[in-house]
């Protein structure tokens, strides 16, 4: 599956500048979990938690990735959904919605194919 392994969150222009120093590791991980699914986790800023989506082939040829997301954010709980576009090889752009809260656009950067 073309979007499995692990990503870097390379940008988040919606937060801070210095929010994704507040994690060593920023990145996502992404693993197949069906025909269509993925599973991963995430870890970024003062957020870590895990999302759960679908890929969806796009009729132009591209993927979207739409996903949910659930996790802590500095211990509070967060949750909402999201969606990337694949837009080369090794960048999905996108963006996630909080439940009742902000929209924060993002970029992540391919680091490994492995899940």
């Amino acid at each position: 599956m073309k979007l499995t392994g692990k990503w870097r969150v390379a940008e988040t222009p919606d937060l801070a500048h210095d929010y994704l120093a507040l994690s060593p590791d920023p990145h996502v991980k992404l693993k197949k979990a069906g025909r269509n699914e993925i599973d991963g986790i995430y870890e970024f800023g003062a957020q870590s938690g895990e999302l759960d989506g679908t890929i969806e082939d796009l009729s132009d040829g591209s993927l979207r990735l739409s996903f949910t997301f659930e996790g802590e954010d500095e211990l509070d709980p967060v949750h909402g959904y999201g969606e990337a576009a694949l837009v080369d090889e090794n960048t999905l752009q996108g963006y996630t919605r909080r439940h009742r809260g902000d929209t924060c656009q993002f970029v992540w950067k391919r680091i490994s194919r492995r899940d």
